[in-house]
């Protein structure tokens, strides 16, 4: 055959045969076994989708290198490659397909070929991005440091996510000049709080039995019962502190009902400036026991909304307490008094719980230890404070310095601080003032900021100091306590025994909480639950503050399967919720009182268990009218399968609703039309019926049998960023008694061609036929999160062994959570 008639990809293969020769020994055998036998096979069957015409997934073949041992990237589209035929996406069924003898040659091949790569890669592949801790490990380290509660995140940078949703990833972190200084402003903040100078400050005492205020902004009843219409609201006009720790004692008792939620009393302190009232909540406690008790609250003052002394119309420093409890029934309307104050009153609501007030009391600055252990703990009393200035200084940033960098510091290091302080120490009146700047510039160093793992050339195991820290940030976020610290310095947090020990502490503690919420939160990508705007024409009763509920039912669930080790396949089906009061209510199920979460068991005709049926998840993946087939089939492929779909290509060709007919169509329907085009079904036969089995699902969660359908003119609709844009969603609709109704149609056809029909049948395939795929994807998800960094092939042998493992483990988490602990990749460089 003349030259001229070779394709591009056989001239490809031909190329690399000439060249295998110039390689070193491991090179060429790979190089030539992928060109001999895998690059024939692409070129017979994979050049019309992934050839120089078109990138079907953004992959191209007939340029693809087959030098694996030399570019790791390469690597790792040969694993993707590879991961695409074993899962059977390639070819696509309508494609010419493989014989089952040569797609057994070529995924052996390309195995060959990778694992190779994987061992020599392995050898010499470091990590050594130094990871900035994110804004929740570094408020929480510099609260559990300096023992002040501040908002340390204040003025901090919001993170930046990875591609897999974590904020806690070395790449994504960066530092910015705007970080430094904002780190420089919040350290100074703090310092000028814990290290304190002069007399103890003037404290103030206040007790209240009434309210004491008049003239108050919206149609509020004063009183000292409250339901759900009261408030008790208490004013200091000028004895208030305006820094420093306050204590806020509250006695109450309650009146309770039955078949009824229990009183939540919560706590808020702020002023009224004019036309506004500026309140940020101290606490929120749920009373379940009518016996009179007496509650404490404690905060910062500055944290808190504070008025300016002697201004404004409405002057004072104001403590309001109500009764949070709501069942959701409609508010009484109330009536003014015609004397001059206009007071309101409301009728009484003799079935609802609600709270009496005995008395409130106000104290603050608490001073009961002057100076306060916080600045004790830095400033300890010492002769050489008066006698020798410099030695003082150094005895204390010896102590200080290795608590802040979370190891045992040289003394070359304390001497550079200690050379800071002297050198500034003439600048300042104080020699308080000097020590809150040399300790600012400590919680501004690298040492402090980021994980910085020593440097070295070859790839060894992490020192013990460092997996202390690595191990207190996973569970955490937080620095090591006392007792990691210890084992550090004795060197025996590398013993398994110990070390498994210490991951059941930590899990037990409530510090653990950190590790549920950050997980669940980015990994499940519920943390933006807040940013959806519910459509208020089509959910009229919706309330936004059902919204955390959500969250924290997600958060509870995650939290229920760990503490009581039960298998993780729950997040697809299971028998059972955790639910407070308002969320059961949201779903319909009777006999849940109370503002705490708790696990109840449920009804198969209920359609509830499992993260496919919980409102965080739907209301996520919706427009907020309506639900969205293609964003909940897009996020249950990447977030519980970790199989995310390729992105949308540029030209997606719009809808045309030019038919009268198309707007009596399903959901399905009209996604069918769209799959009619050759180049959006190849994605869309692989994503749709994910998303369609939901489709009972609402905006908001909750179950439906029918659907309405807009009374709307002739337009197109689009496929945008992969979403489908519905006709629901993108048109002005009437809510007139008229708008049709049609049934829900949850029928799909997989790839495979496996029918399933609705919700239920979706959860039971992915148990038989996709638990492995969820096994892994959740291991990758957590050893990401547990690494702080970007998984890539080397890891590759950790996560197939720790699934393996998972699995025989009955998909228990605390196994897992231990085992990934234990790997080499977490305990080494």
């Amino acid at each position: 055959m003349p030259l001229m008639f070779l394709s591009s990809l056989t001239f490809c293969v031909f190329a690399i045969l000439l060249c295998a020769a110039a390689y070193g020994e491991d090179g060429p055998e790979t190089s030539s076994r992928l060109a001999l036998s895998v690059l024939p096979i692409f070129q017979s069957h994979c050049q019309n989708c992934h050839g120089a015409k078109e990138q079907a997934g953004d992959l191209r073949l007939d340029t693809l290198s087959t030098d694996l041992n030399a570019d790791k990237a390469v690597a790792e589209k040969w694993q993707r490659i590879l991961d695409m035929l074993e899962a059977g996406e390639m070819p696509p069924k309508k494609a010419k397909q493989l014989r089952p003898s040569k797609r057994k040659k070529l995924t052996t091949s390309i195995a060959s070929a990778v694992n190779e790569a994987i061992e020599i890669h392995s050898k010499t592949d470091r990590h050594r991005v130094p990871r900035r801790l994110n804004r929740v490990e570094y408020a929480n380290t510099m609260r559990d440091l300096l023992g002040l509660n501040m908002d340390y995140a204040r003025d901090i940078p919001s993170d930046a996510l990875s591609a897999d949703g974590f904020n806690n990833d070395g790449q994504a972190l960066q530092m910015s000049a705007e970080h430094l200084a904002c780190y420089l402003d919040t350290a100074r903040r703090a310092m000028e709080k814990v290290v304190v100078s002069g007399p103890a400050p003037r404290t103030y005492n206040s007790e209240f039995t009434k309210s004491n205020v008049g003239n108050w902004k919206g149609n509020v009843e004063f009183s000292n019962r409250l339901g759900r219409q009261q408030e008790f609201i208490v004013k200091m006009v000028d004895d208030y502190p305006e820094q420093g720790d306050f204590l806020i004692r509250v006695r109450l008792s309650a009146e309770l009902k039955p078949n009824i939620g229990f009183p939540l009393v919560k706590v808020s302190l702020g002023y009224r400036p004019d036309t506004q009232v500026l309140f940020r909540e101290v606490g929120l406690v749920e009373i379940t026991e009518p016996e009179e008790r007496l509650l404490e609250f404690r905060g910062r003052v500055e944290e808190f909304p504070l008025p300016v002394r002697g201004q404004g119309k409405f002057p004072g420093l104001v403590v309001m307490i109500r009764n949070a409890y709501d069942d959701g029934s409609p508010l009484h309307t109330g009536e003014q008094s015609k004397e001059k104050e206009k007071k309101w009153t409301y009728p009484n609501e003799p079935n609802l719980p609600t709270i009496l007030i005995h008395s409130v009391e106000f104290q603050g600055p608490l001073t009961e230890e002057w100076p306060p252990i916080s600045h004790r703990k830095i400033l300890n009393d010492s002769n050489l404070r008066e006698t020798d200035e410099k030695a003082y200084v150094a005895e204390m940033l010896g102590r200080f310095m290795p608590r802040a960098y979370r190891r045992p510091v040289e003394s070359t290091e304390v001497d550079r601080l200690l050379e800071f302080f002297q050198a500034i120490r003439p600048e300042f009146p104080t020699f308080e003032e000097a020590i809150r700047e040399t300790l600012s510039m400590v919680l501004i160093s690298p040492q402090f900021l980021f994980f910085m793992d020593p440097a070295s050339d070859p790839i060894r195991s992490i020192d013990d100091w460092t997996l202390a820290s690595r191990l207190s940030f996973f569970l955490w976020s937080t620095q090591p306590d006392e007792e990691l610290r210890s084992l550090a310095a004795s060197s025996q947090i590398h013993e398994p025994e110990l070390l498994s020990q210490q991951v059941e502490r930590l899990l037990q503690d409530p510090k653990s909480s950190q590790f549920v919420e950050q997980f669940t939160d980015q990994w499940l990508k519920i943390d933006k639950l807040s940013n959806i705007a519910v459509s208020r024409d089509r959910f009229h009763h919706f309330d936004d503050r059902i919204k955390a509920d959500m969250q924290r039912e997600t958060q509870q669930f995650f939290r229920e399967l760990l503490d009581h080790d039960w298998s993780a396949l729950n997040l697809l089906k299971s028998d059972f919720v955790v639910v407070n009061e308002r969320m059961a209510k949201h779903y319909g199920i009777e006999g849940v009182w109370g503002n705490s979460f708790r696990r109840v068991p449920i009804a198969p005709e209920l359609h509830r268990g499992g993260l496919l049926s919980q409102a965080s998840v739907l209301l996520s993946n919706s427009t907020g009218r309506d639900s969205h087939p293609v964003r909940r089939a897009v996020w249950l492929r990447d977030r519980i399968l970790n199989d995310p779909p390729s992105p949308p290509p540029a030209d997606v060709p719009p809808l045309n609703q030019a038919d009268p007919k198309f707007l009596e169509m399903s959901v399905r329907q009209q996604m069918e039309i769209h799959r009619n085009t050759e180049s959006c079904a190849r994605c869309h036969s692989h994503l749709d019926p994910w998303g369609i089995a939901l489709e009972n699902f609402d905006a908001i969660g909750l179950w439906r049998d029918e659907v309405k359908k807009p009374l709307a003119k002739s337009k197109e609709i689009t496929i945008a960023d992969g979403m489908l844009d519905e006709v629901i969603a993108t048109n002005k609709t009437t809510t007139s008694k008229k708008e049709p109704r049609q049934p829900i149609d949850t029928i799909a056809v997989f790839s495979d061609g496996r029918q399933i029909d609705g919700v239920d049948q979706l959860k039971e395939y992915l148990i038989t036929e996709r638990s492995k795929q969820f096994a892994g994807s959740l291991v990758s998800r957590l050893l990401t999160y547990a690494l702080g960094r970007k998984l890539e092939l080397v890891d590759q042998p950790a996560i197939e062994k720790l699934t393996l493992e998972f699995v025989a483990d009955g998909y228990r988490l605390k196994p897992l959570i231990k085992k990934i602990v234990a790997t080499s990749a977490f305990q080494a460089m």
